[in-house]
């Protein structure tokens, strides 16, 4: 499965054309988080129905899998699977080819766990049990996480960066795909990749005025992968 991730996209109308032209040529597309701008004067509940549409445009071309980010909180949140999940993503769970927020799904060979990011960690356990539980009956199987924070990699980390090191270490995924510190890669010792226990952590961070969004293109059965940036 030949995959593209990306994050961060903070209702950049271009980087959205842009992941739409560029999807057909892979077997998936996975974002993880921060879809909306809580810093510019456009009304989130605005934002978030033209992110809807973006997204099943793209969900029209290739697979998608997609998590929520702190950025993501416009409207009302509906209790899914005994986990609150914001309306406007749940409502895209309906769309064939879309894994939304707060689901565990099996796509080909891959599981796949997308996190919400207004969730306690045992609400978040809802959806990180069932991959644990279909990863054992499913050896085989890799098993890739969206979750917006990244586990602690820098030195002076936040709390919510030890929260996600503390998911990270109990259910330890093959793949931990985060986004949330745009220059996390870009900082002396870190990496678009890098090795946590035995999970890879994978943040593509981003660039605010490129023309395209940073993003990672990996095959997830083997691992091997190349990060973009402009």
């Amino acid at each position: 499965m030949k995959v593209l991730i990306t994050t961060d996209l903070h209702y950049r109308a271009a980087w959205f054309e842009w992941l739409i032209r560029e999807a057909s040529h892979f077997d998936a597309v996975f974002i993880a988080g921060d879809f909306l701008d809580i810093f510019i004067a456009e009304p989130q509940t605005t934002q978030a129905a033209d992110v809807q549409l973006w997204l099943r445009r793209l969900a029209k071309v290739t697979k998608l899998a997609i998590c929520s980010g702190n950025h993501d909180n416009a409207g009302v949140q509906v209790v899914r699977d005994r986990a609150p999940v914001y309306e406007w993503l749940a409502d895209l769970s309906r769309v064939p080819n879309l894994i939304a927020d707060g689901c565990t799904r099996l796509v080909d060979n891959i599981i796949v766990t997308t996190v919400p990011y207004y969730c306690t960690p045992v609400q978040k356990a809802v959806w990180l049990d069932r991959g644990a539980s279909l990863r054992k009956s499913r050896p085989e199987c890799k098993w890739v996480v969206l979750h917006h924070v990244p586990p602690p990699l820098r030195q002076s980390p936040m709390g919510e960066e030890v929260e996600a090191g503390e998911l990270l270490n109990t259910y330890q995924p093959d793949f931990f795909i985060s986004g949330h510190i745009h220059n996390l890669p870009f900082e002396p010792g870190n990496d678009w990749r890098m090795q946590v226990n035995r999970t890879v952590v994978i943040v593509p961070g981003q660039l605010p005025g490129a023309p395209f969004p940073n993003h990672v293109i990996i095959d997830l059965p083997s691992g091997e992968g190349r990060w973009i940036f402009w």
